[in-house]
């Protein structure tokens, strides 16, 4: 499940992952996705993923969503890991070292404001 909210009050666009992921998921992700940064100016927002405790089996797509993601024009880019998301990284070195250079992790929502 995704959910996403967004805080034009603190420029935030807030992204909740959730469950059982599967591939119809998504597509309607990335659909909703579309439809809502369309409506803002995303150079203006921080991008926030908040990840729970989630299960897919569709790991290229995730990896696509966060391309997705890095191509959008967000300010920054937080990953808030309450879930240990840092240690589980499966990425190449050279994915890491790019993924690290777009995105930041963090562990409360404080060291992003």
């Amino acid at each position: 499940m995704f959910k996403i909210n967004v805080s034009e009050t603190d420029g935030m666009f807030l992204i909740n992952v959730g469950g059982n992921i599967s591939k119809e998921d998504v597509n309607e992700f990335f659909m909703e996705y579309k439809e809502n940064i369309k409506k803002i100016k995303t150079s203006r927002y921080n991008l926030v993923v908040q990840p729970h405790e989630f299960e897919t089996d569709e790991k290229s797509s995730m990896k696509n969503i966060f391309k997705k993601f890095m191509k959008s024009g967000f300010k920054r880019i937080y990953i808030l890991d309450k879930i240990g998301i840092k240690e589980n990284l499966q990425l190449s070195k050279l994915e890491k070292k790019f993924f690290y250079s777009k995105v930041t992790i963090v562990e409360s929502m404080d060291e992003i404001k």
